[in-house]
């Protein structure tokens, strides 16, 4: 796959998740925010659901490239894109319309996890 192509997916999973977070930073679409706070836990999965599927395509764009830390190998897209969401969960302490929540960064990490067990390396290598 040319190399653009490859990246593709991931810069429209990107502007999709980077359009809900400036939407809800700016207070753009209040009702359906508070739809969504209304309905048990739909934040969370939302949350997992969401950086998982970022993970996924940022996993496949960079080949499943693997960051070495000793003994453990870990995906290098999964890295990136917690480091990223670290950053932007930590940074909604400064909008008044968002609150730095340490279970939505839970949430997100469980998708990313759940993103980088499903990838196609980590399959082939439990078989």
């Amino acid at each position: 796959m040319p190399r653009m192509n490859r990246f593709l997916p991931l810069l429209v999973v990107l502007s999709f998740i980077t359009s809900i977070v400036y939407v809800a930073d700016m207070r753009l679409c209040p009702r359906f925010f508070s739809w969504v706070a209304a309905m048990p836990h739909l934040d969370k999965v939302m949350h997992c659901l969401l950086m998982g599927c970022l993970a996924w395509v940022a996993n496949i764009a960079l080949k499943h490239h693997r960051l070495s830390l000793g003994s453990i190998r870990l995906l290098t897209g999964s890295c990136l894109i917690w480091v990223i969401v670290a950053a932007e969960e930590y940074s909604q302490q400064w909008f008044p319309a968002r609150s730095c929540d340490p279970w939505d960064l839970l949430a997100d990490s469980i998708g990313i996890t759940l993103a980088g067990l499903l990838s196609p390396s980590a399959i082939q290598t439990a078989a």
